[in-house]
This record gives structure tokens, C-alpha cells and sequence, in this order.
């Protein structure tokens, strides 16, 4: 019987089902793509720096190192159990240790430094020796320390024979004049010294370390300087003042003294007085440490400022930073009984390096000063001073082992101070809970060895605002408390071992070594490149499990790793979170008129709020929404194998993803209603898994089914592989690749996904885009049942292809039974994909064709320059990345008929996509064009009726019209009403512009532009396309439907983008990174017009503004939408809200014009 509107109403244009009706009615029966595996940062190409080491050959060094005498002294030349006696030479002690540290590859690979070296007298006649400053290449002068250069230097030490006295400035001025030698091909300061002049770096380092075992005790009149650190007023080169006369004065005294010509005077003028004035490239920069550093210490009742702490180093120009070494009581004993209290030093309780106590506070105060150096008997507290006044630290080494220790420890420093910055601070994303009652960020900090949290923010009910929730901390924070149990923690994964007597994997299980399989437990062994640390004590399976699971008793200590503990220090068990969004879990939510639905309803109305979140630490991460405390972790078998590298201490400078795609749940039936999560790996690794989130507790007490007991049941399925692209037999496999994309959402419940949904052949399933990467290359829509055998569907675009896959599926519901009719769905290749599924014989699922096409065709093919584009050169196709989003075009078309005009309605389906991707490491820095399009798909569908007249009823589903005659004739008046596919090369779409010019900039700085629309004659036309107007713009997340209109809320950004330099070259034009940019957009998604009534404040037609990066949420209150979006705090620690006030549409009085259905 005939359905009949009711009285007039006003309705918002949203129910697809009600719009459809012009477009309805009734009828009887490439090579492999390298992913990036970081956020963009900070890039510094390795500068190597130059090093200068300067040995003691005097007479003492013959001496035992116990005494100041050689009787009785033995000849080891090598340590006794690690230690040496008391009565070995001092020489031979010096020549282990050299050799140990710098035949250390580890320690200083190849390239890692470059070296020359002196000696005070060159007693065993060493080629060139005896002085580093020289205008010509000599054996010693400065190079790479590789190959024959480090030959060269283990010869040297070899050659070391003790005698005469002790002229120790003559090493500082010689090292000192080397750097200061005019520029040229042979200067240290060469790209290449001897083979290759320019770039002359100026942010290279530049290091001193002396080595002397005593007290000097000859200078000549060439070595004199004056008193440079004692100097009543000078100027520093960056502007600083220095010396007892400026206002710098109160924190300087640590540097001055009433001596002139002392080593520290030496070691001031090489850090202080620039090493070369002009000629060179680039400028250095304070180490990181120094940025990192609080403003000023309390040290010895003064507030110092850390430009003048000794243990930072704020130079920004050439300059020489200077290391001491005293090698026996003569080096780190003073006079202490001077008449005047104020010469009496005590050393500090530490001595390799000095620390900062005994007399050190005393000193930076003045009540402690530096004696005159007239005498030998205070002169080994110029060794300190002078690594006080250079910037760098001075080492008392009694033992012999600790000789090898002070060396190892200076190299360590300089290679942490040369090591490029590797990053910046960033938010990955925010999402709001379906009640609009909080909102949740993730973040990473690259600086803190990659750390992630989870922070949480409410919104007050009176006024909207935000405040911190979780009593301000985050979930690292939680995990990080002391009062965390890593034994009781929750983590599952999948093992692939095969049950016994069976042939199924074992699946689901606690993440333990005795769980995994043999091939699991082979690919956690790795070390080396692909691994973890090797050749150390401390690296057991068992060990490996355990920190992975978050022990922390083995991570390397703050001084170096060890072989007792070897792996990657952290500053919390939580890994970045970077591209994977938080999903939020509460009751259920999809509202199902099915049975047995109403009551899980309310069974789980009370269920625990949860967060799931992917992480870089190799884990999806399940939180509650409460407090942040962590309820599950899962372990996908696909990053199985890189998992090593996460314990691996060179991981913070080789960042990777592993679970780095974003996660969605939805309720389905299967024997019972359940809620399961769908999570991907993003850029970490092909395909997905499935968990049962069904139970994870109510907030009245129930009982949770996440347990170690359960993990067979929680654990679904897992699909997950490791980045390869290598084919195998299995065909399923082949067409899984990296899934990249977000959840798409459903526009009327922004809590839940639209691609875990019941399918016409009533199975239950998620529907994915295959991704990228795939083995076989090409684009394929995945269906993967979550009932029954739990079998995967794939239907494939195309047969064969290569370097491409199908991106997020936007699933449309025509029939309105809540089962979706056609998929819609991009690739990477700007194919525009529609899929048919709307049978109940899945067989019969499949592309859709068009009138005069061959099958396979796309509906639209995005190709930049074709058509309708300025650069008619270009034919570079355009990347579809995110999901598509539709509506029932709403438009009329005026035809004639026997002519006679007529006004007919468009029908059909306006699909609006943008173009653009960021997944590679390339793509930051793509300049090709985007744009954003709509087209029409101009499919009529009817409904499929079963029986016969008068009885016939509708099944539900629906069939396309692919004929003129029969029913379908109402709809498809023409052959040109057929289904056909849009073309570019016709010039079927008119052209939307946004001038270059801004419109309006507010006070805080936001711009706003108007959109420029060009009317569309649809009787010609088949929809529009707009260029986004910025270089490197590109749409890179789902659009939305503003306040349910035709209005499309497009959030287009320009990626962040860090530097494109080539690491391995020398260079100083390191890093900055260009920040995200976003932009909103306000657009028709039927004429691309701007909106014809005022959304934002200010003049009429703006219709796009800039909003800050990250996710944006849209809330209703007080008869606005609020526009928020997230500004990231430094450091990682939550959000700033940043939102737009904007009016609603208003209401439209709509008669729905239904059809009678037979």
C-alpha cells in the first residue's frame, strides 16, 4: 500500500533514505613505496669534529703509577683482571688505553671523528710528531680517523718513549695556532684536509684533549698570552660581556684569576677568541644539553646563569673546547696550607670527571679562588681550571683503569655533543567521546627517546571550556608510576605455533617467551642492524621479553651502555604515538532495530569507558577513559620482527613505526552481540587484527573478561605481516598491504565507523581498502567476516597492477535497511572506485560499470592537468588517500522534449573526494597540485520486489538501471541517463576557485578567503573541481557534513615538512622543520558554492579559514557550532583549545517526496 507524508514538518537534509527518491524506484524480481618512518624533524647532517689530542712523553711518565719514582716498577703492558698494579709503568698504561679506545670501532667508527696528534717531545721519533701546527699535510696533521689514519695513529702510540721535562703549554699554544692557521686545502678547517678545500664548516667542533701525568714545569717566552681570563672587561663574541668590571662580574669569578700565561689562560682563548674571523660556512649552535638546561643553578648561594655554568658549553663561534687529563697524584694534588684560607681548594669527592662539589661552589662564589702559579705545588689546579675555562671536564685518574675509563668518557661526550638533533615535538591527534564529554590527545616527544602519552581534557558543562582531567597526568605518567607492575600487565599477542593435533595456530596468548612459536622466538634473537645490542651479557630471550613487556632493569645506565645492560635507555615505557588516533569505547552505541540488540544495550550501558590507541613501543595500547590506566596491550605477529630494534639504543635516531595505524570498534552478531576492535599497523606493517572489546568491566564493579585466561577469546584474529612486498602461494596474503587509513566515520554518530556493518547476505563485517604495498600491487576492497569461518572476500579494481592499492571505502546505504548497496573508494593512481555489493549473493559483488566503457573502468580518474587545468603538460595522476563522502544530488536540469522544456531532477550522486597523501618519505615535499572534486555518479537504482501483483513486497535490496524501457524508463528518460562514468577530457566539471588574496586577518592572527563558484549547468555538467590554493596543499583526512547540510566541511593541510638534506654530506644547513598547516573550508558539496548564509563572522562569502593542526571536532552549544581544534603544548603534555564560534544553518522546510513502492 501507498506511503504518505504526514503534515508539513521541518526536516534537516540528512536521512539518505528520504532524499533518495529521484534517483529510486519500485520493480518486479609500481615499485614498492618507502614508507617514512618518522614524523618530519629536525635533520642535521653528521658534521665530524676535529679533535687534537696531546700526549705527555716526559721523563714521569717511566714512573709506577704509585710513586713519583721507577723503582721497582713491572712491566705489564697489558691489566691483570681488568686492573693494573700499582707498580705497572705509567707508559704502558697509557699506551692500552689509547689503543683500546681508539681501535674501538664501536666507539668511533669510521668517519665518527677526525684526528691529529702531538707530543711533547717526540722521544721515539714518530713521523711529524712532536708539533700538530703545521701549513702542509704531515703524518699527524687532521683527517678522518679511518683506515690508514687510524694505522697511523696506533703507530704513534706504539712509539712513545718517556724522558725530559714537562712543557705543557707548548701543547696548548701548538693546538691552539694549528686551528687559527689561514684557510686552504691543508688547514684543519677543510672539507677534506690535503685532498678537498671547501666548505670550510663553521659548526664544526673542535676538541682538545691533554694528557699529562704531572705538574708543568717549563714555558718559553712564545707561550706567553697574558692574563686573558683574568681581564677586567672584554667582550665575548656573541655580544656577552666578561670580567671583573661588567655586571657580569658575580658570575665569572669561577674563570678569573691574578696569573698570567697559565694553561687555563690558554684554554680561555681558545674557547673565547674565535679560532677563525671570517671565511667560514655555517655557524655553530650549543649542543642540545644546553637548550635543555634549566635557565640558572643554585651553586654556592649564586644564581647562575647557565651561560656561565662550566658544565654547558653556549658558544656559537669557532671555538675549541679543551678536556684535561692528570695521570698520577702529581696531576691532582695542590698545595692546601696557603697563610690565606682563600688559595686552600679542596677537590671535589669525585675524580673521573671532577664533580661539582668540595670547593667548586666556593669557587663560583669567590669565597675560593685559583693561587698565583708561581710555584709547581699548586700548578696541577691548572689542569682543572683549564677544562673549566674550555668548557670541558677535567679527569684525576689514580688507578691505571681509570686512564681508559677518562678517555672512553671524553669520547662519549664529544661524540653526544656532535650527534645531529633528531626531531621536534608534535601532537599526532585528538578525538572527542560520543557525548562530546572529553577530549583525548596523543603525542610524542623525539628528544625523550621517543616517549608517547595519552592526555585527557573535559569540557565544563556551563561554559564549553576544558580542563585537565586525570588529576593532570597522562598515561605514561600511569605506566611510569612506581607503583607499576609490569609482571601483572596484560599483554597478548598471537602465536603462530600449531595447536597439537590440530592444524590451527594456538592464536591468542599471553606475550611471554614460552608462549611464542620457535619462528617467533628466532625473529625476537635478532641483533645487530636488524636487532637488538649483540656481544653482551645481559641479552637473554627472557630479557628481551621482559623489557619489551616494560622492565626497566636492564636499560643502559646514564654513563653508557653496558654489557650488563645493554638495551635503549627510556624515558617511559609508553612509545610515540604518531598517526594512530584514540578511539573511544563506551556503551554501545549503533542502535541496531535487531534482535537481542536492546538488550546488550543495556547489559553494557555501564561498560567501562575505553581508549585504544596504537603505539610505536609495538603495542596497541587499551586505557580507561577514567584515569589512564592501562587495561590491555596486544602485540601484533606482523612487527614481530623488528621488535629487537626497540631495545636497540640506536633506535632513538632510527625511529619506526610498528602499530601506527588507528583503531575502530563496532558491534556485530555473532552466536552473540560483541564489540570488536579492528586495528591496522600503518607504516609498521601490512594488514589487521581483530580483538573482543567486548568486556573490559562496568563502572559499578563488574567483572572484566580482559585476562591472561581469556587471551584465546580476546585475541580474534590476527592478519598482520611485516613490511615485505615479496609473493608467496597464498593469494590472501598477496593483496594485504599497509593500511593507512582512519576509521570513517558515520555523519550522524561520530563514535561510530561505518565499515563494521551488516552486508546484504546478512554476514557481519569490517570493509577495508587493501592499502598499499601489497605483494600483487594492485587495488582491492577487503571484506573480512568477523562471523561464521571468519573468511576474507577480496574484491580486486583491476586483475593486475602494480605500485598501487585501494585507500578508505565510504560505504552507502541506497535501500535504507542499514545495509550498504555500494562502496566508494580511491587509490593511489586517482582512481575513484565504485563498488557493487548489493545482493544477497556475494559471487555477484563486484566494480560497477558504465555505458560504454570496459569493465574495470573507475567512475572518475584524478589526473592533474587534463581537462581543465592551467599546466595542460601535467598528466601526474592524483593520489586518492582519504574516504569519499556522498549525498543524493538535490539539483534540477532543464532538457527539452519536443521542443518543449522541461525541469527535471539531477538525481544520482554527488561524490566529493580530495586528493593528496603523506606516506612516504618524499611526500612531505611533493609540490604537484591537489584538488578537490565532485562528481556526479548518475546511477537510478529500484527496488527489487518479490511475488507478484497485487502481493509484491520489497526485499530491501536494490538493482541499477542499466536500461531505458521497463520501470527503470520513469527514471532513465535517454541512453544518456544510463550510468556513465565521468571524464575529465570532456570537460564535464566546472571550476571552483579561492583567490590568492586574503579576505580578512583577524587579530589573532587567523586568515580567512572567500570561494569563488561557477554556476553549473547540469544538463552539460557532471560536477565541479576546486585546486587547493596553497603549495604542497592536499586533503589527507575524511570530510565532514556541516550541522547536516549539503555544506562539506573540507580540512585540507600542508604537511610538515623537515629538511630534504642528504644526511651522509657534510653540511651546515641543518634543520628546520616547515610546521603543519590546516585549513577549513566551507563548500556545496552539489555546485561547489560558499555557503549562502554567513557561518563565520565577517563579510560575507567567507568560506575558508586557518585552524590550528591536528583533529578537529565540531560541538553543538548554545545555537553555535564550535569548531575546535588542538595547539599543541611543548614537550608533549596536552593541548591548547583553539576553536571558531560559528552560526547554524538554518532549518528548511521540506516536503519528502516519496514514491509509491509496489
Amino acid at each position: 500500500m501507498p506511503f504518505h507524508a504526514s503534515a508539513r514538518r521541518h526536516f534537516r537534509q540528512t536521512p539518505l533514505a528520504v532524499l533518495i527518491g529521484a534517483a529510486l524506484s519500485s520493480q518486479s524480481a609500481l615499485a614498492a613505496l618507502d614508507f617514512a618512518q618518522a614524523p618530519p624533524g629536525t635533520v642535521e647532517p653528521y658534521v665530524a669534529p676535529n679533535v687534537i689530542i696531546s700526549i705527555d712523553d716526559s721523563g714521569s711518565m717511566n714512573f709506577r703509577l704509585d710513586k713519583e719514582s721507577a723503582t721497582g716498577a713491572t712491566d705489564n703492558v697489558t691489566p691483570t683482571n681488568g686492573s693494573w698494579l700499582s707498580t705497572d709503568r705509567r707508559m704502558n698504561v697509557l699506551k692500552y688505553a689509547l689503543k683500546q679506545v681508539f681501535n674501538d670501532t664501536s666507539l668511533l667508527p669510521d668517519g665518527k671523528i677526525r684526528l691529529a696528534w702531538q707530543v711533547m717531545h717526540n722521544n721515539g721519533d714518530a713521523p711529524d710528531a712532536k708539533n700538530v701546527d703545521s701549513d702542509t699535510m704531515k703524518t699527524n696533521s687532521m683527517r678522518v680517523l679511518k683506515g690508514s689514519h687510524r694505522d697511523n695513529f696506533i703507530s704513534f702510540i706504539n712509539s712513545l718513549r718517556p724522558n725530559n721535562g714537562t712543557p705543557t703549554h707548548k701543547m696548548f699554544k701548538q693546538a691552539d695556532d694549528y686551528m687559527r692557521r689561514e684557510l686552504g686545502i691543508n688547514s684543519p678547517w677543510a672539507s677534506e684536509p690535503g685532498v678537498k678545500d671547501k666548505p670550510y664548516l663553521g659548526c664544526r667542533r673542535n676538541y682538545h684533549i691533554v694528557m699529562t701525568d704531572g705538574r708543568w714545569n717549563s714555558y718559553s717566552d712564545t707561550y706567553q698570552t697574558g692574563n686573558l681570563d683574568g681581564a677586567s672587561s672584554t667582550e665575548l663574541p656573541d655580544g656577552t660581556k666578561y670580567g671583573s668590571a661588567t655586571d657580569q662580574k658575580d658570575y665569572t669569578k669561577l674563570y678569573r684569576d691574578e696569573t698570567e700565561n697559565t694553561l687555563a689562560d690558554w684554554a680561555f682563548k681558545s674557547w673565547s677568541d674565535p679560532l677563525q674571523p671570517s671565511g667560514l660556512t655555517g655557524q655553530i649552535f650549543p649542543p642540545s644539553e644546553y637548550d635543555r638546561a634549566p635557565a640558572t643553578e643554585l651553586i654556592g648561594g649564586v644564581n647562575l646563569p647557565k651561560y656561565w655554568n662550566p658544565a654547558f658549553d653556549p658558544a656559537n663561534w669557532p671555538h675549541m673546547v679543551t678536556y684535561t687529563i692528570g695521570f698520577s697524584a702529581m696531576a691532582y694534588t695542590w698545595k692546601t696550607d696557603f697563610s690565606d684560607a682563600k688559595y686552600n681548594i679542596t677537590r671535589p669527592t669525585t675524580m673521573v670527571p671532577f664533580g661539582y662539589d668540595g670547593d667548586f661552589p666556593n669557587l663560583v662564589n669567590g669565597t675560593k679562588t685559583w693561587p698565583n702559579m708561581s710555584n709547581e705545588d699548586r700548578r696541577s689546579l691548572d689542569l682543572w681550571h683549564a677544562a673549566l675555562n674550555g668548557r670541558g671536564r677535567f679527569y684525576a685518574v689514580e688507578r691505571g683503569e681509570d686512564l681508559e675509563k677518562a678517555f672512553r668518557e671524553i669520547v662519549k661526550q664529544i661524540n653526544a655533543q656532535t650527534e645531529p638533533d633528531r626531531g621536534s615535538t608534535a601532537t599526532s591527534g585528538s578525538n572527542a567521546s560520543q557525548n562530546d564529554v572529553g577530549i583525548f590527545t596523543a603525542s610524542y616527544v623525539p628528544k625523550e627517546g621517543w616517549r608517547g602519552a595519552v592526555s585527557a581534557e573535559t569540557f565544563k558543562s556551563d561554559d564549553g571550556s576544558t580542563e585537565q582531567a586525570w588529576e593532570g597526568k597522562t598515561t605514561a605518567d600511569k605506566l611510569d608510576d612506581p607503583s607499576f607492575n609490569v609482571s601483572n600487565r596484560l599483554v597478548l599477542t598471537w602465536s603462530d605455533a600449531i595447536r597439537s593435533g590440530s592444524t590451527k595456530e594456538i592464536g591468542g596468548t599471553s606475550f611471554e617467551w614460552d608462549s611464542l612459536s620457535e619462528a617467533q622466538q628466532t625473529l625476537l634473537k635478532a641483533t645487530g642492524a636488524d636487532g637488538g645490542p649483540s656481544g653482551t651479557t645481559g641479552e637473554s630471550d627472557a630479557n628481551r621479553i621482559a623489557y619489551l613487556r616494560g622492565d626497566r632493569t636492564l636499560e643502559c645506565p646514564s654513563t653508557g651502555c653496558t654489557a650488563d645492560k645493554p638495551f635503549r635507555k627510556r624515558w617511559s615505557r609508553q612509545g610515540s604515538i604518531v598517526n594512530s588516533e584514540v578511539w573511544y569505547v563506551g556503551a554501545p552505541v549503533s542502535n541496531y532495530a535487531l534482535d537481542g540488540y536492546a538488550a546488550f544495550t543495556r547489559t553494557w550501558a555501564k561498560r567501562e569507558p575505553m581508549l585504544y590507541v596504537g603505539g610505536n613501543d609495538g603495542m596497541l595500547h587499551g586505557f580507561t577513559a577514567k584515569d589512564g590506566t592501562e587495561r590491555l596491550a596486544y602485540v601484533p605477529r606482523g612487527v614481530m620482527r623488528d621488535l629487537p630494534k626497540l631495545t636497540n639504543p640506536s633506535f632513538n635516531d632510527n625511529h619506526q613505526y610498528f602499530v601506527d595505524g588507528s583503531p575502530m570498534t563496532g558491534d556485530v552478531f555473532d552466536g552473540a552481540w560483541k564489540t570488536l576492535l579492528v586495528g591496522t599497523l600503518g607504516a609498521g606493517g601490512r594488514g589487521y587484527f581483530v580483538l573482543d572489546v567486548t568486556n573490559p568491566g562496568t563502572t559499578d564493579g563488574g567483572a572484566s573478561s580482559f585476562t591472561k585466561a581469556n587471551a584465546s577469546n580476546l585475541v580474534v584474529m590476527d592478519k598482520t605481516l611485516p613490511a615485505s612486498t615479496t609473493p608467496v602461494k597464498n593469494d590472501a596474503i598477496n593483496d594485504l598491504g599497509h593500511i593507512f587509513a582512519k576509521p570513517v566515520l558515520d555523519d550522524a554518530n561520530p563514535q561510530r565507523t561505518t565499515q563494521i556493518v551488516r552486508l546484504n547476505n546478512d554476514r557481519w563485517a569490517v570493509v577495508m581498502g587493501n592499502g598499499y604495498n601489497s605483494a600483487n600491487g594492485r587495488p582491492v576492497l577487503l571484506i573480512q567476516y568477523l562471523d561464521g569461518d571468519k573468511e576474507l572476500l577480496r574484491i580486486p579494481a583491476v586483475a593486475t597492477d602494480s605500485g598501487n592499492g585501494l585507500s578508505a571505502p565510504r560505504l552507502v546505504d541506497i535501500s535504507g535497511d542499514g545495509k550498504p548497496d555500494v562502496v566508494y573508494a580511491g587509490d593511489l593512481k586517482g582512481n575513484l572506485w565504485k563498488f557493487l555489493i548489493n545482493t544477497e549473493d556475494s559471487s555477484s559483488w563486484g566494480v560497477a560499470s558504465w555505458e560504454g566503457k570496459p569493465a574495470g573502468t573507475p567512475l572518475f580518474i584524478a589526473n592533474r592537468g587534463i581537462g581543465h587545468s592551467a599546466n595542460t603538460n601535467s598528466s601526474t595522476r592524483q593520489s586518492i588517500t582519504a574516504a569519499p563522502s556522498v549525498r543524493v544530488n538535490d539539483r534540477t536540469k532543464t532538457v527539452t522534449e519536443g521542443g518543449v522544456d522541461k525541469t527535471l531532477p539531477v538525481g544520482g550522486m554527488m561524490v566529493a573526494f580530495g586528493t593528496g597523501r603523506n606516506i612516504t618519505k618524499l611526500d612531505q615535499a611533493e609540490l604537484q597540485q591537489q584538488t578537490l572534486y565532485s562528481v556526479l555518479d548518475n546511477t537510478r537504482y529500484v527496488r527489487e520486489m518479490t511475488g507478484t501483483a497485487p502481493n509484491e513486497k520489497p526485499t530491501g535490496r536494490i538493482n541499477v538501471c542499466t536500461t531505458t524501457s521497463g520501470v527503470c524508463g520513469e527514471l532513465v528518460k535517454s541512453s544518456a541517463d544510463l550510468p556513465r562514468a565521468v571524464s575529465q577530457e570532456q570537460d564535464e566539471l566546472v571550476q571552483t576557485t579561492v583567490p590568492s588574496t586574503v579576505a580578512q586577518t583577524r587579530g589573532d592572527g587567523r586568515q580567512f578567503w572567500k570561494v569563488n563558484a561557477t554556476t553549473i549547468n547540469w544538463a552539460e555538467k557532471k560536477g565541479w573541481f576546486m585546486d587547493f590554493p596553497l603549495t604542497r596543499e592536499r586533503l589527507l583526512k575524511p570530510m565532514q557534513f556541516y550541522d547536516g547540510s549539503n555544506l562539506l566541511v573540507v580540512p585540507s593541510q600542508i604537511p610538515a615538512k623537515g629538511s630534504r638534506l642528504d644526511p651522509s654530506v657534510e653540511s651546515c644547513e641543518g634543520g628546520a622543520v616547515d610546521k603543519e598547516t590546516q585549513y577549513v573550508t566551507f563548500i556545496n558539496i552539489m555546485d561547489g558554492q560558499a555557503p549562502r548564509v554567513p557561518i563565520i563572522d565577517g563579510p560575507t562569502g567567507l568560506a575558508r579559514y586557518s585552524m590550528p593542526p591536528g583533529a578537529l571536532t565540531m560541538i553543538t552549544k548554545d545555537n553555535r557550532i564550535h569548531m575546535r581544534g588542538r595547539q599543541p603544548k611543548p614537550g608533549g603534555t596536552g593541548s591548547d583549545l583553539v576553536e571558531e564560534k560559528m552560526r547554524r544553518m538554518p532549518e528548511m522546510s521540506l516536503r519528502p517526496n516519496w514514491r509509491q513502492l509496489k
